[in-house]
Order: structure tokens, then sequence, then C-alpha cells
């Protein structure tokens, strides 16, 4: 959960940044684990941002990275230096970066229209080409696990059920989960034959944003005014970019996938990069897998206190279980 206030201090971070009085400081609810806020100051609106699972030296290559994809057409916001221009404060152990602030929406869902899925990909699509500007970034393979096994999900999945059995007082979001891990067991062991293969991803690879899902894409007018927190660009087969970034934007409020807009991504992304339906369906079985086999929601909650994504864990129960009723439907609609 959010803290109300930067633990570093606000008075601290405004007079590194040189923005004057503080006129408000409040959390951004939206998003999932990290802390953000917004601050009002005398310089103006600004998002400011502490580095929670992220280095200082990892996001200052990110920042840097920022700068020049945008050159390349890639719509984001530059990170605001220090008074010393720097583009991360670190004040103790305490490490944070600025960005001015910018009006507009995360949609997903029923907000979506197959103009706007095909725009989002285009988007994507050039996120690609621009983390792969010769010279911007070592070459690299991406780092490849055999998808879990039905022993191991099994294992993970019943650790929390007895976790959750050897509570003296189950707590609401127990009384939830418990019976959902019940049936999960169920769905992976009915599930086995359609694990994926431990050969390795299929189709191209390279730099990727990492994480290009709905909150972390700004809209206004219908356009992607800014593609955000790029904390965790890593080398990944570009279909499983796609894949996870159209399944989490596509999704409607019951767990559907809106398959029409699903295939405006492909082809919107599609008008500057190659992706062949081979790669696509080999993503979308990987993608699918794991979130059959992971509760790693779970984690933040038991063991590290943060329920901010209680709220995903039964939005991913609800994908994965109409994603599981028409499986060979989403394959072929993201194949093409």
């Amino acid at each position: 959960m959010a803290a109300p206030l930067p633990l570093a201090g606000v008075d601290a971070i405004a007079s590194a940044y040189g923005l004057g009085a503080v006129r408000e400081c409040r959390v951004v609810a939206e998003g999932v684990l990290n802390r953000n806020w917004r601050l009002v100051t005398d310089a103006g609106a600004f998002a400011l941002k502490e580095l929670d699972q992220t280095s200082p030296d990892d996001a200052r290559r990110s920042l840097a990275l920022m700068v020049s994809v945008a050159a390349d057409g890639v719509p984001v916001v530059a990170a605001v230096p220090t008074g010393s221009g720097k583009s991360v404060l670190e004040l103790g152990v305490h490490a944070y970066y600025l960005a001015p602030w910018i009006d507009g929406d995360h949609r997903r869902g029923a907000e979506m229209t197959r103009a706007t899925a095909f725009h989002m990909g285009e988007v994507l699509a050039r996120v690609r080409l621009a983390l792969a500007r010769p010279g911007l970034l070592p070459e690299a393979a991406p780092r490849f696990e055999p998808p879990p096994t039905v022993a191991t999900a099994s294992e993970r999945i019943g650790d929390y059920l007895r976790l959750i059995d050897g509570r003296d007082a189950p707590d609401e979001f127990d009384r939830a989960v418990a019976p959902l891990l019940r049936t999960r067991l169920d769905l992976v062991a009915a599930n086995e034959h359609q694990r994926p293969s431990e050969d390795g991803f299929t189709g191209p690879h390279g730099w990727t944003h990492g994480d290009c899902q709905n909150w972390n894409l700004l809209w206004r007018d219908d356009r992607i005014a800014a593609v955000l927190d790029w904390d965790r660009v890593r080398v990944n087969p570009y279909a499983e970019e796609i894949v996870r970034a159209a399944t989490y934007q596509c999704a409607l409020a019951d767990g559907s996938l809106d398959l029409d807009h699903l295939a405006a991504v492909v082809a919107g992304y599609r008008t500057f990069a190659p992706i062949g339906g081979e790669a696509l369906l080999d993503a979308a079985r990987r993608r699918w897998w794991k979130l059959l086999t992971s509760v790693w929601h779970l984690k933040y909650h038991y063991f590290l206190g943060n329920n901010a994504g209680d709220w995903l864990f039964f939005s991913d129960e609800r994908l994965l279980r109409w994603w599981t009723d028409h499986l060979h439907e989403v394959e072929s609609t993201l194949a093409g």
C-alpha cells in the first residue's frame, strides 16, 4: 500500500529539484505495487516515483533510454533533472525520479475501440523498433525458463492453501481465495496436456519495454500520450510483449477478451513491424499457462504485507477461467 508521503520528505525533494513550495502532495492510486505521488508546486505539477523495486543504476539507464526512444517517435515523458543535473535523486536509502505531470487516463476493456486497439499495436511496434536501434543496447538472448510442470504449480498453490488453512482466524481475503485455489488445482491437472513446449521460444526476440500493460499506457483523445515506467526493459520474444499487453488491455470486467480488439492490436503492430502467426501462437499458449500456474499476487499479500495487488488476483482469475474455456479461439485470433 502506498505511503501517504515520500519517506525522504517532501520538502527535501522539492529543494533538490528547485520546485519551490509544495502546495499539494497526493498519492496516485492508479497502478500496482509502485509508490507514486502528484506534486503541485510553485514550479508546476509533477509526477514523483519512488524506486522501490528498481536500483538507481537501472533507473538511470531506463531514463536515458526514454530520451532515445522519444527521438524515434515513441511518446514518453522525460525525467526532470535535479538542480545538480542528475536524473535520479538519492536521499539516504531512498531514491526517486520526477517527471512533468501529464493529464490522461488508463483505459482498458470496454473503454477500448477497434481504432484505439489498432493504435496501441502501432505504438508497441514503435517501441520495438526504437529499442532495436543499432548501438543503443547490447545484443543478448532472452532468458528461458521451462514452463512450470503440473507438480511444481500444484505444490506452489498447495503451499498457500495450507497457509490459509493453518490460520486461526481466516479473514475475508482468505475465505475468498481458498476456494479459488482449490479449483485452480483441478484446472491445472485437467490441462496438463496443454502445457507449452520446453524447447524454447518461437519467433524473433530483442529488447522490449517489459511491462507495456494498461497502467503504463497513458491515453488522451484516443491516442497514447505516454508510455510510462521503463524500469523493466529486457530482452524478450517480441510476441510475448504483444500478447501480454493485448490480453490485459482488451480484457473486459467479466474476464472475457474482446477478440476483435485483440486482432486489431496485432494488425496495428504489423503496420510497422513483422511478427508471424507461429510466434504469436506460441506466446499466447505460454502466457495462458503462466496465468494458470502462477499466484504471484499472494506473495505480496501474505509475505510482503502489500495488499495493493489483491484486486488483480481476482481479475486475473476471471481472465484465466474465460481464457481456458476459449483457449483455441484466443490463439487463432492472435495468430491471425
